[in-house]
């Protein structure tokens, strides 16, 4: 079965599981390893290590996968084997850190548009190129608020070479840590520099497919 190195870009909340994703280090470019259960999503057993602990971003892994299982909205969808993983280094290190720099999306489209949607018709009929991506957004800012369902959930506003974009987010590292801030209903402006990888989610109602801000990247001064 064929195995990747891949540096994890995201480990994102998806319905009652996770999702993770990455670029592989041989320059094959995304890849997102999905499970036997309903949309693929993966539960501790899938995105734990031998000895417990869960793969972060930016950690460099070792991936057994059984055979690519594209869907019209992923087509970097990869269906895995039962091995566990394998944590190679953590972080990625300056060789790798150079890949990831060479795929940072400049914008203004994201993920072939300038909308946080794309309908499931139009998937179906024409396939995405790519559902993830890696930005560095400018003017990021957050915001804390309640959706018309009641639920309360953490939003992205950014520019990207100038398009606005404003999307929900799904780490739950940042989830958690702005949920618990006491400023709310109002935005929050991001001090430093950060990468955003983006992905498009499921079929919403069978309606259309979301764009998300599954993981966020705080970048050093240096890098």
């Amino acid at each position: 079965m064929p195995e990747f190195e891949v540096i994890c870009l995201a480990n994102s909340r998806k319905l009652s599981g996770r999702c993770v994703a990455g670029l592989r280090t041989d320059g094959g470019g995304w890849i997102r390893p999905v499970s036997e259960l309903e949309h693929g999503i993966l539960t501790e057993r899938h995105y734990q290590y031998v000895d417990g602990t869960e793969c972060r971003p930016l950690d460099v892994l070792r991936i057994d996968v059984a055979r690519p299982a594209p869907e019209c909205h992923q087509p970097e969808n990869w269906a895995l084997s039962q091995k566990p993983w394998q944590l190679v280094c953590r972080p990625a290190v300056s060789q790798h850190r150079q890949l990831l720099a060479a795929h940072v999306v400049a914008g203004p489209t994201l993920l072939g548009s300038r909308f946080d949607r794309i309908p499931h018709a139009t998937l179906r009929a024409a396939p995405a190129a790519a559902s993830l991506a890696l930005i560095e957004p400018r003017n990021l800012r957050w915001h804390v608020g309640t959706s018309l369902r009641g639920k309360t959930k953490v939003r992205a506003l950014f520019e990207l070479a100038g398009a606005k974009y404003d999307l929900t987010v799904t780490d739950p590292v940042w989830e958690q840590k702005l949920l618990s801030a006491p400023t709310k209903d109002e935005l929050i402006p991001h001090r430093g520099r950060v990468w955003l990888t983006v992905s498009l989610g499921e079929p919403f109602s069978d309606t259309c497919c979301y764009k998300l801000v599954a993981t966020v990247i705080e970048l050093s001064a240096g890098s």
